[in-house]
């Protein structure tokens, strides 16, 4: 005959119902047999809190919704994997049940970032003049220094086409075609040995530019990179950033591409 309280959450983030059997007797039972991720559609006020239960650890956490009206649209089975970011499950099961996995705050996190990132990195440069074209992504094989990804044809027995390592010849042909300025969020696959930083699919930012110089090209990725961070992760990298020519750095650290941040010198 209590109260009973249900944390809902959406896309935008989660905030605390309250069901009163004195207010919705018919809403008070849906919340009895509501179990772990069961979709629901409310009605109800949205009011402050008693003082004492706010939870400042929620950016709803002053505010909670009175119910009169619930309705049940979906349920759901026993999960086989928790959605909180400090869930238990092994890489093996997330990767299985993906779709749970993609709930949990942290993968909610950062999958917004990167579209922050990419949004941005696409507004600077149609700011800063570039055209974005969508090259093929099944190309003649043209090995480059790695295997290509071999794609045979259904219809015509004994014709392949290979998945781009990267647009290198059609970014540059737009050149020749006259845009001065090409931009595409691309993706590439390499088929090479995986590692930590190689993958058989990526995505990069592939940009090509005519009638300019190494200064140029440093100022327009310092200016996309840092305004699609902030966008991103709220810092602002301060620009120009800090430059170490190659030979200064193969004498102090032995490496094309030292972690400066610890200061181990040659």
């Amino acid at each position: 005959g209590g109260l009973t309280f249900i944390d809902l959450r959406d896309h935008t983030g989660l905030v605390q119902l309250v069901f009163n059997p004195a207010r919705s007797g018919t809403a008070q039972r849906v919340a009895e047999r509501a179990r772990l991720e069961w979709v629901l559609r409310v009605e109800g006020t949205v009011g402050r809190r008693p003082a004492g239960n706010e939870n400042p650890n929620l950016p709803t956490g002053e505010i909670e919704v009175t119910v009169d009206g619930c309705e049940v649209l979906a349920q759901a089975e026993a999960m086989p994997m928790g959605v909180a970011d400090d869930t238990l499950a092994e890489e093996r099961v997330r990767l299985q049940y993906r779709y749970l996995d993609l709930r949990r705050p942290r993968m909610q996190h950062n999958l917004r970032a990167r579209h922050r990132f990419v949004k941005t990195l696409r507004d600077v440069g149609d700011e800063l003049g570039f055209t974005e074209i969508e090259t093929p992504t099944m190309i003649p094989s043209t090995p480059e220094g790695a295997r290509d990804f071999i794609v045979p044809s259904r219809l015509w027995p004994g014709h392949v086409w290979a998945l781009p390592q990267s647009p290198q010849l059609y970014k540059q042909l737009s050149m020749v075609g006259g845009f001065d300025r090409y931009l595409q969020i691309a993706r590439c696959w390499r088929d090479e040995d995986l590692r930590a930083d190689r993958q058989f699919e990526f995505t990069q930012l592939d940009l090509e530019m005519s009638f300019v110089d190494e200064e140029d090209i440093f100022e327009v990725l310092e200016t996309m990179i840092s305004r699609a961070w902030e966008a991103a992760f709220g810092m602002l990298l301060p620009t120009p950033w800090p430059r170490l020519p190659y030979e200064e750095a193969m004498r102090r650290y032995g490496s094309d591409k030292p972690d400066t941040r610890f200061g181990h010198e040659l």
